[in-house]
């Protein structure tokens, strides 16, 4: 009032209600609130709306990582099939030109290969040569210890590979492969407990045996070590009769512990057990030669 230009002006505020002015105050107040609590409920809605923009492109992206492992993972195993043809058709191939280079030499009984082909022709089974052998073999009595000989009266089933290598390199070869190996020069392998196990391990794992002769012939040895520990083991195991009828199941002993219980032995890694006898004489008994498929290690460059 003292600052006011015109009387008018002084008079109404001389007059002035103080209740109006608390009522717009309290009205500025309110819609103050009234816009901060709509500023607060844009900000929310404004961030629900990017959350949910967030975790829609979470979701597009993870679909388009799972799209991409897929892919990937098709690739892959589109280029695994090829590899493994490739593989094949290489080793088919070896095999075509091992037969090829063999034509007019002196025929030897059994299968040739390089050293360096011995996982085609003893683990792979490359053209099915090992399995296309049917040699059948039964026991005749010779002696105290039975021999094994060929009978063709019999049904015919495939002999086990005899790897004759006088250098060595194929029982290097399978020792440090995933097998289970068995000196037969060390009489501590040759125990009856150790070799059951051997056995056992190999048909439970389906991996293969191999008994390492050496120069030595002591396949006759062996036989009476495999009738120690079960009599007749030699002949089912050479004659493939232990993998018949769940038989190798009477090999197990109470105290073998649970990894071997019967459940555990499973078709798909018997399928996979294999038999092989190395030697590094160069000429093997003609009873080794029967009863066991010569395969002929030979050496680069040359016809041995």
């Amino acid at each position: 009032m003292e600052v006011a230009s015109l009387d008018t002006v002084a008079s109404v505020l001389h007059s002035w209600d103080l209740s109006l002015t608390e009522a717009m105050l309290q009205n500025m107040e309110a819609e103050q609130q009234r816009r901060a609590q709509e500023a607060q409920r844009h900000k929310e809605a404004e961030a629900k709306r990017m959350t949910l923009k967030v975790q829609q492109l979470a979701r597009e992206q993870q679909q388009c990582h799972k799209e991409a492992i897929k892919d990937a993972e098709a690739q892959v195993d589109r280029l695994r099939q090829e590899a493994q043809k490739a593989e094949e058709a290489l080793a088919m191939a070896r095999l075509e030109l091992r037969e090829q280079t063999q034509e007019g030499e002196e025929e030897a009984p059994g299968l040739k290969c390089q050293v360096t082909e011995l996982h085609d022709v003893l683990m792979k089974d490359v053209g099915n040569r090992i399995r296309a052998d049917g040699r059948s073999v039964l026991r005749a009595r010779c002696g105290r210890f039975g021999v094994w000989t060929d009978n063709s009266d019999s049904m015919g089933v495939p002999r086990w590979p005899l790897v004759i290598d006088p250098s060595g390199q194929a029982a290097t070869f399978l020792r440090y492969q995933d097998t289970n190996y068995v000196d037969t020069v060390n009489p501590e392998h040759l125990k009856p407990e150790r070799l059951r196990l051997a056995l056992l391990g190999a048909l439970r794992y389906g991996k293969p045996l191999v008994f390492d002769l050496r120069e030595v012939d002591l396949f006759p040895a062996v036989q009476r070590q495999l009738e120690a520990v079960q009599p007749g083991l030699a002949q089912t195991l050479l004659s493939r009769g232990l993998l018949e009828q769940e038989r190798y199941l009477s090999l197990l002993r109470p105290t073998d512990g649970p990894e071997y219980s019967p459940t555990q032995f499973q078709e798909q890694r018997l399928e996979h057990f294999r038999l092989f006898f190395v030697t590094k004489v160069q000429w093997p008994p003609a009873e080794q030669l029967q009863v066991l498929l010569p395969v002929r290690v030979q050496l680069p460059g040359t016809g041995l």
